[in-house]
């Protein structure tokens, strides 16, 4: 058995022929590897930006505002959201006239194999939790939870602020 798999080694060597189809096939083999795995990794993305990316966005740019406060110090931003990112699609709605009166029936409209997006809706904020090293003052307090109302459109009551120890 270990003639054979000299003698195999041996005539790859010898041949060129051989030595570029295997090349070829090792190739060829490698580029679909990775092509899938571009496509995988690129349908992954559009589904992961997601929630957790949007949310830890806004809590980076919120915690970012904050902290330029005078008299805020350190400042750290949690923010909670009510559900998924919502999408609503183009949607084609066909009119059937029938025995019973009109049905009216809708549905998706598909382009190339996808199903075609009029826009996104990012989830609601239910709650920010902020805690502040300056919180205990009542000015700087008042003007982080303004600036909060103001830069996320939430309501006062949606917003918790604590002073950090």
């Amino acid at each position: 058995m270990g003639d054979k798999k000299i003698g195999f080694l041996e005539k790859i060597k010898k041949d060129k022929k051989l030595q570029i189809a295997l090349v070829v096939i090792l190739s060829i083999v490698a580029i679909f590897i990775l092509f899938k795995g571009f496509i995988n990794d690129d349908s992954e993305a559009e589904e992961t930006f997601s929630v957790d990316t949007y949310v830890t966005s806004l809590e980076n740019r919120l915690e970012k505002v904050l902290k330029q406060v005078d008299g805020a110090g350190k400042v750290s931003v949690i923010i909670t959201v009510e559900s998924g990112m919502e999408t609503v699609l183009a949607m084609k709605t066909t009119i059937n006239e029938t025995s019973n009166g009109r049905e009216i029936e809708e549905s998706p409209i598909i382009v190339n194999g996808k199903t075609v997006t009029v826009k996104e809706c990012y989830p609601k904020i239910v709650g920010v939790l902020i805690v502040a090293e300056g919180a205990d003052n009542l000015t700087v307090f008042r003007k982080i939870q303004q600036a909060t109302v103001s830069l996320l459109d939430i309501n006062v009551n949606q917003v918790e602020i604590l002073t950090m120890k």
